[in-house]
């Protein structure tokens, strides 16, 4: 992919994207040499420091696009099995990326919180609740969330979703997770409906 197709990444210098986002050693040394995101997050791709990579483009995408991507990895790795609250969850964040309101946004939180924030889903609807707004209740000051709080949550639905079944084939859903990122990042819709092998 030709990293100046890239036009989603935010317009900012990489030392500033990673700021809150933990990055491994590996990956922070490669800083220095690649200021900007798209080399930096090509780097990290060319020395499958997968784990980074997922980390750095959700801190990197303005945040519905991150949403998305959430969306995406728990969607296209949603077991067969899964509890009915998992599909419920993914497709309340899914409204909030095609209407990010408010009351899209605090309708998320229950399902989220009904099914735990330890699957894709509850990751991704996360992602959704942590996108802006207020974390009080609707009736009480204001609270807004700590600016990594969303892009944190986006990767943890894209690597859980990568490990969710058969860890053994974890980097080949990694490269799903950043192939579907990276479309995004382009402009893209990241190929919704397309289950990672």
């Amino acid at each position: 992919m030709n990293l100046g197709s890239l036009r989603k990444l935010k317009p900012v210098p990489a030392a500033e994207i990673v700021q809150g986002c933990d990055l491994s050693e590996d990956a922070a040394a490669l800083l220095p040499a690649r200021p900007e995101a798209a080399p930096f997050l090509a780097a990290l791709m060319e020395r499958a420091l997968w784990v980074d990579a997922v980390r750095f483009l959700a801190f990197a995408l303005p945040i519905r696009e991150g949403v998305w991507w959430a969306c995406l990895a728990a969607r296209a790795t949603l077991p067969a099995d899964a509890p009915p609250g998992w599909e419920l969850c993914i497709a309340a964040a899914e409204a909030w990326v095609y209407r990010p309101d408010d009351e899209a946004r605090r309708a998320v939180f229950p399902l989220a919180e009904a099914i735990g924030f330890q699957s894709p889903a509850g990751y991704a609807g996360l992602a959704a609740f942590w996108s802006g707004g207020s974390l009080a209740p609707p009736d009480m000051p204001e609270v807004p969330p700590a600016p990594g709080l969303c892009p944190t949550a986006v990767a943890a639905a894209v690597l859980a979703a990568a490990v969710l079944r058969d860890p053994v084939k974890a980097e080949g859903k990694y490269r799903a997770a950043m192939s579907s990122g990276m479309d995004i990042a382009a402009g893209g819709n990241g190929g919704p409906g397309k289950p990672w092998s």
